[in-house]
Formats: structure tokens, C-alpha cells, sequence
């Protein structure tokens, strides 16, 4: 989408072209706008929601979940549409163009729709910007802006505990995706968690800087699974299908991200680091409802928006001490007990 030496009225032609056609990748369940004569018309319900997400929809768990979110909303009648796997450089143009038909709510998924949601927001007084990430430093926050600070370094940090007590070798890999706060504090939180439970754990990390190329993902478990990790945890969406994919082949355990991903891999997959967007967006359409959107909303496991996924099909094949010390952990992170250290640096051993 970039040309260089192009005369700039060709590159301002050609960047609408594409822009166009990237917001008609919006739509709903079938990858078609939805039809607001198909949806109530009960005047309670005519909201129109959008959903910007980075990654694709099919990756089961951090784009998939929000989609899910949405979903439900328009099986509550609501006008919906989405635009899947948006690059970074476009994320202030498609704000704009949803705010500009007028929808009332508009949702970007992830940390880095949070500076061109505050750019974008004071022109369009009658919208709602929400942005599901991590609010960014000394945000000048306007009414119509809200952010959720999920803590979902509380469910990584619970991960490692999990993981540092069922490793073998002591050594667990770790993909993630773009080197943004909220991956840093996962990663780290992880790797605290697996150190409080394993003075000898060695956390292999990888941050692939990107959410969208599995076969970087797949290539950084390869590597993670031959240095002797026997378990690999992913945080990095469509890149993490690719880390899961390593995993099935190489027959070492998993733990997913986003939602429950356990059905990629149900013999091979200990927990998933939940993140349960669907409960914030509805949340976001009651505030505005009742008039109280807006500001930042700070939630973790306590809250009901992050934790771990059951055990499933390896709930017989993990010891009972070891889901009595990671219950017994995770009581003491919503008693106030036990605070989860919030960590922005590397302190894993690094591949990449």
C-alpha cells in the first residue's frame, strides 16, 4: 500500500481505493455489512456498533473473542459491522469512516487503537470511542472515549504458575506477538509466575513483532521446542496459530490465548490465558445507555475479565497439588492478597 516517487494525487486516489475496500471487509458472520432491515427495529436497539480488530477473526482467541462479543450483540438486535486484520497506518482513516456513518459505538481491539481513537474522537462529538487495551501514557482522555486496562497479565502470571510446576525440562517457550505493553507485561508476568513455583524454570522468549504471520510463530516454537522447551505458551494471535501448529507436531504441551483454545488441541493443551472482551463491550453499550460512558476502566480476574481456561481433556493428567497451587494463587490475586507485579521490560531468557 505504499509506492514511492508516485505523483501525490495517484497515492491519494490509490490510498482511498484501498481504504474503500478494506472497510468493505467489514460485515458480519458471513463477511457481508449487515442489512439493518434484517435486525430489530425496537428503538431501544437501532445502536450501530462497529469493531475494529488487528488480526482475523478465525484465530480463536484475542480477535475471535471480540468478534464473539459482537456477534451477541447483534443476535440482541443491534446494526454491527467489523473490519478484520487492520494495519496499523489505517486504523485513524476507518475511525473516521465509521464515525462519519454515524455509528454510536466504536470499538478498536488492542493497544494500538488507543492514540488514534483520542486523535479521532474530539471530531465526532456523537460517537463513542472504546478501545479494549491498555490506555496509553498521559492520555488526555475526552468524554466520548473509553478504555478497559484488562489485567491480563493476572492470567499469564497464573499461566506460568501453572506451566513452571508441570515442565519437565525447565524450560518453557513463549511466543508473543508485537512488542506493545500488554505483550511485555504478560510475557513477564508469565515468567514470574513460572519462577515462583521453579527456582530452575528457564523461560524461552520470543516476540515476534507481528500478530499476523504464523509461520513466524511456527518457526519461533521450532526453535523454542529444540533448545528443550516442552511447553509452549502463545499470546500472539494469528502468529500463535503457527506456534500451536509447531506444538501438535512436535507433541509438547500448549497454552492459548484470547479464549479458550482448547479444541485446537485438546490432547496437548494445559489452559488457555482468557480475556473475556465479550462481558466489556456489552458493558460499553449499557454505559451508554445510562449515560456513564467514558474514562478508564481497569478489570482483571476479579472482575470477570481474565483468568485461565478449564483443563478439559488434561485435567486427569495434572496433579492435584499442582491445580491446588494455582487455585491457591489465583484466590489470593482476587482477595487483594497477592498483587501481580505489572513489569514493561524483558526479564525472560531471550531468543529473540
Amino acid at each position: 500500500m505504499q509506492n514511492k516517487f508516485i505523483k501525490v494525487s495517484i497515492c491519494a486516489f490509490i490510498s482511498m481505493c484501498i481504504l474503500a475496500l478494506m472497510f468493505g471487509c467489514g460485515g458480519n458472520d458471513n463477511g457481508q455489512e449487515v442489512d439493518p432491515e434484517n435486525q430489530s427495529n425496537d428503538p431501544q436497539d437501532t445502536m450501530k456498533i462497529a469493531l475494529l480488530l488487528p488480526g482475523a477473526i478465525s484465530d480463536g482467541g484475542w480477535n475471535a473473542s471480540a468478534y464473539e462479543g459482537l456477534m451477541e450483540l447483534k443476535d440482541e438486535g443491534y446494526e454491527v459491522s467489523f473490519t478484520e486484520s487492520v494495519p496499523v497506518p489505517n486504523i485513524e482513516e476507518i475511525f473516521r469512516n465509521y464515525a462519519e456513518q454515524d455509528y454510536d459505538l466504536i470499538i478498536g481491539h488492542g493497544f494500538e487503537f488507543g492514540d488514534p481513537a483520542l486523535r479521532v474522537a474530539p471530531n465526532f462529538p456523537e460517537s463513542n470511542f472504546f478501545v479494549s487495551g491498555k490506555t496509553p501514557p498521559n492520555a488526555q482522555i475526552e468524554p466520548n472515549v473509553g478504555f478497559i486496562d484488562q489485567k491480563e497479565y493476572e492470567g499469564a502470571y497464573l499461566a506460568g504458575v501453572l506451566a513452571g510446576l508441570m515442565t519437565e525440562t525447565n524450560k518453557i517457550g513463549y511466543v508473543g506477538g508485537m512488542e506493545i505493553p500488554p505483550q511485555l507485561a504478560n510475557l513477564a508476568a508469565f515468567t514470574k509466575g513460572a519462577q515462583s513455583v521453579n527456582e530452575e524454570v528457564e523461560i524461552l522468549g520470543v516476540i515476534t513483532g507481528t500478530f499476523e504471520d504464523p509461520a513466524k510463530g511456527k518457526e519461533a516454537a521450532i526453535a523454542q521446542i529444540d533448545n528443550g522447551a516442552d511447553i509452549i505458551c502463545q499470546t500472539a494471535d494469528s502468529t500463535g496459530m503457527g506456534a500451536i501448529e509447531a506444538a501438535k507436531e512436535k507433541g509438547v504441551y500448549l497454552i492459548g490465548y484470547g479464549g479458550d483454545q482448547y479444541e485446537m488441541a485438546p490432547d496437548l493443551m494445559l489452559t488457555s490465558i482468557i480475556v473475556s472482551i465479550p462481558i466489556a463491550i456489552e458493558m460499553q453499550v449499557e454505559r451508554i445507555k445510562d449515560g456513564t460512558f467514558g474514562g478508564v476502566w481497569i478489570a482483571g480476574i476479579a472482575e470477570g475479565i481474565t483468568d485461565i481456561a478449564p483443563y478439559h481433556n488434561l485435567e486427569d493428567k495434572i496433579p492435584e497439588e499442582v491445580k491446588q497451587k494455582v487455585m491457591e494463587v489465583r484466590e489470593q490475586i482476587i482477595s487483594g492478597e497477592f498483587e501481580v507485579p505489572e513489569i514493561y521490560e524483558r526479564i525472560d531468557s531471550k531468543l529473540q
